[in-house]
């Protein structure tokens, strides 16, 4: 055999065995259970009711009659909570006074840059995406929980595959249970 009949059969023998990884790949990837994942149809679920349970305070407890002690860490003391000693404090810098600084007159804010100038009203229905919006303030905004980004994210992204927040793009804002139905791994 010549060397580039051997050339060939080689390349033809490395396509051809890419060929067969990527198909016994499709192949043998199991798929998931009808019913499971974006092919679900939110009309058709109906979202149980659930028994919620309350997120955990994040102020410290204060230990009452009718409560027990809150447990406290053996190796913090108060005094790691009291005022530094005088030598500390005397090294301690103040901090610097800010500048005295007043804009001039002439320029006044323009409340269409500030995109926090007013608080935002709920959103319900479809909503079209303005300058600076993020998922998860399209998320707060509509459901009071920005933590729903990625279930609201995956329900446009059902519905369009190139869906993004650029500023003019239709969304769609279903009610929460409905989301909650669609993607219950994607709820908080």
């Amino acid at each position: 055999m010549s060397r580039e009949t051997t050339f060939l059969l080689a390349v033809l023998g490395v396509l051809g065995g890419a060929f067969m990884g990527v198909l016994s790949m499709k192949l043998l990837v199991p798929r998931p259970p009808a019913g499971a994942g974006p092919d679900v149809d939110p009309q058709e679920v109906v979202a149980a009711s659930h028994d919620l349970v309350e997120p955990p305070a994040l102020e410290p407890r204060v230990p009452t009659a009718s409560s027990p002690a809150v447990r406290r860490d053996p190796f913090v003391t108060r005094s790691a909570f009291s005022a530094p000693d005088a030598e500390i404090q005397d090294k301690i810098a103040p901090p610097p006074a800010a500048p005295a600084f007043a804009p001039p007159a002439a320029i006044e804010p323009d409340p269409a840059e500030d995109i926090r100038a007013a608080p935002a009203a709920p959103i319900a229905g479809s909503y079209v995406t303005a300058s600076g919006d993020t998922w998860w303030s399209i998320a707060e905004r509509a459901y009071g929980d920005g933590r729903l980004y990625r279930a609201l994210f995956s329900w446009n992204r059902r519905l369009d595959p190139r869906v993004s927040t650029t500023p003019g793009t239709r969304l769609e804002i279903p009610p929460q249970p409905k989301l909650a139905a669609a993607w219950p791994k994607l709820m908080p």
